[in-house]
C-alpha cells in the first residue's frame, strides 16, 4: 500500500465502499495528490464529480523539477542512509524530539497539528515508507497525460505556486498553453509549495470561493 499505485488503488476502492453513488464528489488535492485524483478520475463515475481542485500540482516532470533534481539521487542511493539517522533519533525522547522540531521551524507561524504530525518524522518505519513511495513517484511521475487531461478539463481547477520548486513557473506557463480554455491560475499571494505549514487557512478560503460557482449549480 506504500506504492504511488497502491495508493490511488486505496482511494478508488474507498470511493466505491464507502461513498454512496448519489453524493456528489469535491476532489482536492495538493502536490502529489493531484496526481492521484487525475488517475483515479478513468475508475469512477465521472459524472459524481463535481470539481477537481490541483493545489501546487506535481503531475508530471517531477524528477526534473528543481526540488526533483536534488530528490531522485538521494532517494535512489541514500534512502539507507536518511533512515539509519533517524533510527538514531528514535532513541531520542519524545521532548528532545519536540525541541528539534520548534528549533527547525523556529521563526515560522507553525500549527499545532503540523508539529504533532511532524512527529511521526522521528519513526524509522514512516521514513522509510515515505522514501521509498518518493523514489516511485519520481520514476512514475513524468509526462502528463494530455489526453485525460483533455477528457476532464471541464472539472478540472489548477492552481500554480509563483515560485515553486517542484512544479516550477514554466509548468504553469506550458499549461496554459496547451490548454488555454483550462481553469489554470497563478498564486499571486506568495504561497509556498507546503501551504499547509502556514497558509492553510487563507487556500482553504481560496477553494471556498473558487468553489461558489460550483456549488450554485446544485442549488439550482
Amino acid at each position: 500500500m506504500c506504492s504511488l499505485e497502491g495508493q490511488i488503488k486505496h482511494k478508488v476502492k474507498y470511493i466505491m465502499e464507502h461513498i454512496p453513488t448519489d453524493v456528489k464528489l469535491i476532489l482536492i488535492g495538493h502536490s502529489i495528490g493531484c496526481y492521484m485524483i487525475m488517475r483515479i478520475l478513468d475508475d469512477i463515475d465521472h459524472q459524481r464529480v463535481l470539481r477537481c481542485f490541483h493545489l501546487f500540482p506535481t503531475i508530471e516532470r517531477m524528477a526534473q523539477s528543481p526540488k526533483g533534481q536534488v530528490a531522485t539521487p538521494m532517494l535512489k542511493y541514500l534512502r539507507w542512509l536518511g533512515t539509519a539517522l533517524v533510527h538514531g533519533a528514535s532513541y531520542l525522547s519524545p521532548f528532545v524530539q519536540y525541541r528539534l522540531l520548534l528549533w527547525y521551524f523556529s521563526g515560522r507561524r507553525i500549527p499545532e497539528c503540523a508539529y504533532n504530525a511532524s512527529m511521526n518524522l522521528f519513526d524509522p518505519f514512516c521514513v522509510s515508507n515515505v522514501m521509498y513511495m518518493a523514489n516511485l513517484e519520481m520514476q512514475q511521475v513524468a509526462t502528463l497525460d494530455e489526453d485525460l487531461v483533455e477528457r476532464h478539463l471541464p472539472k478540472m481547477s489548477f492552481y500554480y505556486g509563483e515560485d515553486d520548486h517542484w512544479c516550477p513557473k514554466s509548468y504553469y506557463f506550458e499549461m496554459k498553453k496547451k490548454f488555454p480554455h483550462g481553469d489554470i491560475r497563478l498564486c499571486e499571494k506568495g504561497y509556498d509549495h507546503a501551504f499547509v505549514l502556514e497558509a492553510s487557512d487563507q487556500m482553504g478560503d481560496i477553494v471556498w470561493e473558487w468553489l461558489q460557482r460550483d456549488l450554485s449549480k446544485l442549488e439550482t
